[in-house]
C-alpha cells in the first residue's frame, strides 16, 4: 500500500514539545526539526509560552481536500499544514496515544479499540515535569477523556461539542494554563450513522470547524500578551462502508492520510501592562 502521506503521526509529539520549549516525552520519536523551528522563529525571541491544540476527531485529508472552502477559518488562523501518516490501525484511542507519547502503538500498548490509562511518558508528562500548568476538555466518555488520566493536571470532561467549546473559550478567557488539549467527535459520531458526506455529517464537520474559529477567536483577544502555538490536529481520516456508513480503521489511505494545521498567534505589541 502506497501513501502520498509519509511523515509519521509519532513524530508530532517531540515537536510540539521542541516549539514549547520543553523536553519531549522520553520514548517520543524525533521531532520534526523545520516545523518546530518555523514555528519558534514566528513566536520571536521571546517563544511560545502558550499552547492550545484543538482535536477535532476524524477530519480526513480528502475531507480537506474535496471541501477545502469549508476550512477557510482553520487556514485563516493556521496557515502551516503538515501531512501525516497515522498509525494503525486508525482509530480513536490508538492515534491520540501515538500523538501524544510519540510512540507507536507497540510501545505505548493501545493496539485496538479500548481506552485503558496510558502509562507511556507523554507530552502531558513532560509538560508537567517543566512546571506547565496542562488540562484536558473533552467530550465524556471519549478516549481523550480517558487515556490520560491520573496525572497532576486538570480535565475538564463535559457532555457535549458545543460544551468543550464554551468551556474551553472560558478557559482561554481566564488566562491560567499554559498548555490546553481540546476535543471535539460530533463529525465522527454523525458519518458512522449516516456516511461520510452525508449533509448531517458534513454540518457536523462545519461546526467542529466553528468551534476551531470561536477557540482561535478567543486566543486572540484574551492572549495578547503571550505568543501562542494553535493547532487543528485530527487523529485519523474515514471512508464509507459498502452499506454507505462511515467507518474507519483499515490501512488505506482514506484513513491514514491526514493534515493539521498550525499557526502562531505573536504577542500584541500594543498590550498595556498596568502595576
Amino acid at each position: 500500500m502506497e501513501y502520498s502521506n509519509t511523515l509519521p503521526l509519532t513524530r508530532l509529539a517531540a515537536t510540539l514539545a521542541a516549539a514549547a520549549g520543553v523536553e519531549p516525552p522520553r520514548l517520543a520519536e524525533e521531532k520534526i526539526d523545520g516545523l518546530a523551528e518555523t514555528l519558534k522563529e514566528k513566536a520571536g525571541p521571546d517563544g511560545i509560552d502558550r499552547v492550545v491544540i484543538y482535536n477535532p476527531d476524524a477530519i480526513a485529508r480528502w475531507l480537506f481536500q474535496k471541501y477545502a472552502g469549508e476550512f477557510a477559518p482553520v487556514l485563516r488562523h493556521a496557515q502551516t499544514a503538515v501531512e501525516f501518516q497515522t498509525v494503525f490501525p486508525p482509530v480513536t484511542p490508538v492515534c491520540f496515544a501515538s500523538m501524544y507519547t510519540g510512540t507507536k502503538p507497540a510501545v505505548h500498548g493501545i493496539r485496538k479499540y479500548e481506552k485503558p490509562v496510558v502509562t507511556t511518558d507523554s507530552l502531558f508528562d513532560a509538560l508537567i515535569r517543566a512546571g506547565k500548568k496542562t488540562a484536558i476538555v473533552s467530550v465524556r466518555g471519549c478516549s481523550m477523556s480517558k487515556i490520560f488520566l491520573e496525572k497532576d493536571m486538570d480535565y475538564f470532561i463535559m457532555d457535549c461539542d458545543e460544551a468543550v467549546c464554551e468551556k474551553a473559550v472560558e478557559l482561554i478567557e481566564k488566562d491560567t494554563y499554559d498548555f490546553l488539549s481540546v476535543y471535539t467527535q460530533d463529525y465522527d459520531s454523525l458519518m458512522h450513522l449516516t456516511g461520510t458526506e452525508s449533509e448531517i455529517a458534513l454540518n457536523a464537520m462545519r461546526s467542529q470547524i466553528d468551534i476551531f474559529r470561536k477557540i482561535a477567536e478567543a486566543v486572540d483577544a484574551s492572549y495578547k500578551k503571550h505568543n501562542t502555538l494553535l493547532g487543528f490536529c485530527t487523529d485519523h481520516g474515514v471512508h464509507n462502508n459498502e452499506n454507505g456508513a462511515g467507518k474507519h480503521g483499515e490501512d488505506i489511505p482514506e484513513d491514514r492520510n491526514i493534515t493539521h494545521f498550525f499557526g502562531v498567534k505573536a504577542r500584541s505589541k500594543f498590550v498595556t501592562f498596568r502595576a
